[in-house]
C-alpha cells in the first residue's frame, strides 16, 4: 500500500560520507538547480545516484578541453553507494566517474 508520503519522499538510509571529484561545470549547474528546488546539492548528488542505478545508462559524457574538477564532501545514501560499488565491478569505471555520469544525466535530460 503506497501512500503520499511514499511517492514524494525517501524512506531514511545511512549515509556514507564521500570525498569526490565532481567537474566544477556539473556542481555549478546542481548549485543553479538548487535555488529552485526544495533539495541541497548533496540530495540532488543522491537522486541523480539513483536515476543512474535505476536506469543504468552509463555513457561516456563529452567533456570541455578546459574543464575542472573540485573535491566536494557528500553524504550518499548508503544502500545507493553499495549498488555503486556493483556498478563499479560491471562497468569498469570508478565511482567518481559514475557519479560524475549520474549527475550529468540528471541535469541534461
Amino acid at each position: 500500500m503506497s501512500n503520499i508520503f511514499e511517492q514524494y519522499l525517501l524512506k531514511k538510509d545511512n549515509g556514507v560520507r564521500r570525498r569526490i571529484i565532481v567537474d566544477s561545470s556539473l556542481y555549478e549547474k546542481l548549485a543553479e538547480l538548487s535555488k529552485h528546488y526544495e533539495a541541497s546539492v548533496n540530495k540532488m548528488v543522491n537522486v541523480s545516484i539513483m536515476g543512474l542505478i535505476d536506469n543504468q545508462k552509463v555513457t561516456i559524457y563529452p567533456r570541455p578541453a578546459n574543464e575542472t574538477t573540485e573535491p566536494h564532501n557528500f553524504l550518499i545514501r548508503e544502500s545507493s553507494y553499495k549498488e555503486l560499488e556493483k556498478m563499479k565491478e560491471k562497468y569498469g569505471l570508478s565511482i567518481f566517474k559514475l557519479i560524475n555520469i549520474a549527475i550529468y544525466n540528471a541535469v541534461n535530460f
